[in-house]
């Protein structure tokens, strides 16, 4: 009877392990990254790249003949006659083409804070003349633009006719000297302009 009691567990153990395990067609059903399908027929896989010559070729430039270009590269000179820099305006046009921005490369900064024109000059000469010159032990003849002014000159302000018609006149002041005319920032005593009599 043993015999029999372990010949039928081994069959009740074989049936459940066959039961357990899926049938061929269920893992013929199933999908696997390692298991390799046959790509499309239409698939990048299956098309082969064409020779290179049946690519569109572009013309073959003629270097005998002019460019065309447009409206933008035709300008090759600036307008002082010297090269031009593609995308540069004349206040971006290097100093090394353009002899203006050249001179102003020479000008201190502190002399562009009050630009002044001609009729604007010749405004504040006019006003200024009559005006005594500066009383000073300190000898002014190297004092130029973008120098400090000595603490002990006394600085005038300018006519209440030039700050009318120069508004921004009115923040600064003048020192007349024997040949030119000093103008001053009263805040730091820079002196950021010169007008020669």
């Amino acid at each position: 009877m043993r015999g029999i009691l372990i010949c039928h567990a081994l069959l009740l153990g074989s049936t459940v392990a066959l039961a357990q395990e899926p049938s061929l067609q269920d893992a013929q059903k199933q999908s696997f990254p390692a298991q390799q399908q046959a790509p499309a027929h239409n698939s990048p896989a299956n098309t082969t790249p064409p020779p290179p010559l049946s690519q569109p070729q572009a013309p073959i430039a003629d270097q005998a003949a002019p460019a065309a270009v447009g409206p933008a590269q035709a300008n090759t000179t600036s307008a002082s006659g010297g090269p031009a820099v593609l995308g540069a305006t004349p206040q971006t046009m290097p100093s090394t083409i353009s002899e203006a921005n050249a001179a102003l490369d020479k000008i201190p900064i502190t002399a562009l804070q009050f630009p002044l024109t001609d009729e604007q000059k010749q405004l504040i000469v006019k006003s200024v003349l009559e005006a005594p010159k500066a009383q000073t032990n300190t000898n002014l003849a190297d004092t130029h633009v973008a120098m400090f002014l000595p603490t002990n000159v006394q600085a005038r302000a300018f006519a209440s006719d030039v700050i009318q018609k120069l508004p921004d006149a009115g923040r600064y002041k003048y020192v007349r000297l024997d040949d030119r005319i000093l103008i001053i920032d009263p805040t730091v005593l820079t002196v950021v302009g010169e007008i020669r009599l």
